[in-house]
């Protein structure tokens, strides 16, 4: 959540600070552009005074040519009237004398006639100068009027043009702040929607989190629940173990295992409709969970035949040593008749002297003694089993610990034996055979041959009980495809056991090998098994 409201932050400053650089660029952009219109404005102003000036300059100009050329005009009328009056003049002269005192009223020149018309004629040549000179009276009085008409009406156009400016100017300010407005606008209208954004965000995380709050409660409690029920059962069971017998603790185990599978089917189905809810990670975790449950539920199955097998494996070698002790007991008996056999056997190098009589058999072990024997293998089997019922214990009070602290659970841990492939026990199975077989071949190497009609029955009794022996072996050990004996070495056996027969004189000596080779294999059945389970 920090880091999410930090990126928020960082996002936030980041907008803010690119918008107030575009407004900071925004208004040097304004400034510039006023300064250039305030320039053009004033070039505009120069520019108009300098064609107001010159529209005056044109009209003086104008007005002075017209003057001009109506002066040129009347002088040039003035001078052909002058010209015409002066010959007039010029061709009275030489009749001045002669003329009569009525000289006014000759008609001298036809066509000057003192009649009104040459009068009207000579007020006509007057006439135009003061024609003229009115005329030019008027038209400077009119070219004055329509200049002071002209001053008034720049003065009106420079007014508007001051007006129009200034509306401009408002027009400019007005757009301005509309822009500014906009622009407050546009930023408020982002910043409601970084809030409306950042609202969403945060209402969204809140239920999300309330969400995973809730399933982690139901969830602890689940597991709460279920982890003080598994350490009731597994108190119960412990005392019902401490007073019940071997198959009473594997119902039990089947129970349990049965509980366990029916708990792990509630989890996944639980986990199952929390799918849609949960993301990808935790569907994962979920996944493997049960795949670690099913394989140790696998395991404990696989570990329940083979404590079964050895269970049965131990039944038939407990009913195998009873067999041995009546053997034993029946061993007496046996020699004397092989004595009897000896005395009448014909084929035997006659001794001079008779062999002194034998000494007194040892008595038969007792039953106690192989019943210690069996004791201790017993509990050399059943404490691995009890070793790993503790192991889950303890693994069950750390669950629960861990329960209580508030850590997520962890599997449990494992010993490395059950990691183990099928293959590879199965080639470990094998090579302890082939190590028992090796054992087996190097007690039976032959001695010296003797005759085979000296075989005892008793070495043939020891080798089927190995054959027994080893058989019962490789059912315990799952390897019931193993190659059966050969029928040749049990003669081979028997006609190398008959060699130490030979040579004693008594039965003694052969009661201890016979002690001494049965503790032999007892040591090395035992070495096998150790052998085994370590493999296991």
């Amino acid at each position: 959540e920090n880091f999410s409201c930090c990126l928020l932050d960082s996002e936030e400053e980041n907008t803010l600070s690119s918008e107030d650089e575009i407004d900071i660029e925004c208004e040097i952009l304004e400034k510039e552009r006023d300064e250039a219109n305030e320039k053009l404005s004033r070039m505009e102003e120069a520019s108009a005074q300098l064609l107001k000036e010159l529209d005056v300059l044109e009209m003086q100009f104008q007005i002075e040519r017209s003057c001009r050329e109506t002066a040129e005009s009347f002088a040039l009328k003035v001078n052909k009237d002058f010209k015409a009056l002066k010959r007039q003049s010029q061709a009275i002269l030489p009749l001045i004398p002669e003329m009569p005192e009525n000289f006014s009223i000759l008609n001298l020149d036809p066509e000057a006639d003192p009649s009104p018309e040459t009068v009207s004629e000579e007020e006509s040549s007057e006439d135009p100068l003061l024609m003229s000179q009115n005329q030019i009276r008027e038209i400077q009085s009119s070219v004055d009027r329509l200049l002071g008409e002209k001053i008034q009406l720049t003065a009106q156009v420079e007014l508007l043009k001051k007006e129009k400016e200034d509306l401009k100017d408002k027009l400019v300010l007005e757009v301005e702040e509309k822009e500014a407005l906009l622009r407050k606008l546009s930023k408020q209208s982002r910043t409601v929607n970084k809030m409306k954004r950042v609202s969403q965000l945060v209402t969204e995380e809140f239920t999300e989190m309330s969400q995973k709050l809730e399933m982690e409660q139901g969830l602890r409690q689940h597991a709460e629940v279920f982890a003080h029920q598994m350490l009731v059962k597994q108190q119960e069971t412990q005392r019902q173990i401490q007073n019940a017998e071997n198959e009473k603790q594997l119902q039990q185990a089947l129970s349990q295992v049965t509980e366990i599978c029916k708990a792990l089917e509630e989890i996944r189905l639980y986990y199952q409709n929390q799918m849609s809810q949960t993301a990808a990670q935790d569907l994962a975790a979920v996944r493997t969970k049960l795949e670690m449950s099913e394989k140790e539920r696998s395991e404990t199955e696989i570990q329940l035949r083979d404590s079964k097998q050895s269970v049965t494996a131990l039944q038939e070698e407990i009913k195998l040593l009873k067999d041995k002790l009546k053997e034993m007991e029946q061993l007496p008996s046996i020699q004397s008749i092989q004595l009897n056999e000896a005395k009448e056997n014909p084929a035997d190098p006659p001794s001079l002297v008779p062999p002194a009589p034998p000494p007194p058999p040892p008595p038969p072990p007792s039953s106690a003694h192989c019943s210690s024997i069996l004791d201790e293998y017993c509990v050399d089997f059943l404490t691995e089993p009890a070793i790993t019922e503790d192991m889950k214990a303890r693994a069950v009070d750390e669950m629960m610990e861990r329960i209580k602290k508030g850590i997520i659970l962890k599997p449990i841990l494992r010993t490395p034996q059950v990691g183990l492939p099928l293959e590879q026990r199965s080639e470990n199975r094998k090579s302890a055979v082939l190590e028992l077989q090796g054992m087996l071949v190097s007690t039976r190497r032959p001695g010296p041959r003797r005759v085979e009609s000296k075989k005892r029955f008793s070495r043939t009794v020891g080798e089927a009980e190995l054959q027994m022996v080893l058989q019962r072996r490789r059912r315990a050990m799952g390897d019931e495809k193993g190659t059966p004996p050969s029928p040749s070495k049990p003669k081979a056996v028997s006609v190398s056991s008959s060699s130490p027969w030979a040579g004693e004189s008594g039965s003694a000596p052969v009661l201890r090998r016979l002690q001494q080779n049965r503790e032999k294999r007892i040591s090395r059945i035992k070495a096998s098994e150790s052998i085994i389970w370590e493999e296991k």
